[in-house]
């Protein structure tokens, strides 16, 4: 499959969506206007790179600190899955030793 050139207006727009659209997930932005979650993805996570956003602020505007005990806030969907997974697996492994 030929890669696709996508304009950095396009991009900026795009990102500008995604960040604005609160429960907006990758996938549902990516599939709305046709193009891949992962392209989406890695242009929202350079611009916020570029501002000096960290994930968890970017969308909310503010600083969200995470309790003890707490997940931290993640902006992908399938990064949170997987802190989840991760702490489900360890909660098994302590409680069966």
């Amino acid at each position: 499959m030929a890669m696709k050139d996508y304009s950095d207006e396009f991009k900026a727009d795009t990102v500008a969506l995604y960040e604005s659209t609160p429960g907006a997930t990758y996938k549902s932005i990516a599939a709305d206007l046709g193009i891949n979650r992962e392209t989406l993805r890695e242009w929202v996570l350079r611009d916020r790179e570029r501002r000096g956003v960290a994930p968890a602020a970017a969308r909310s505007g503010r600083a969200a600190p995470a309790r003890a005990g707490q997940l931290a806030p993640s902006a992908d969907p399938d990064e949170r899955i997987r802190q989840l997974e991760a702490r489900v697996a360890e909660y098994y492994s302590l409680r069966s030793s």
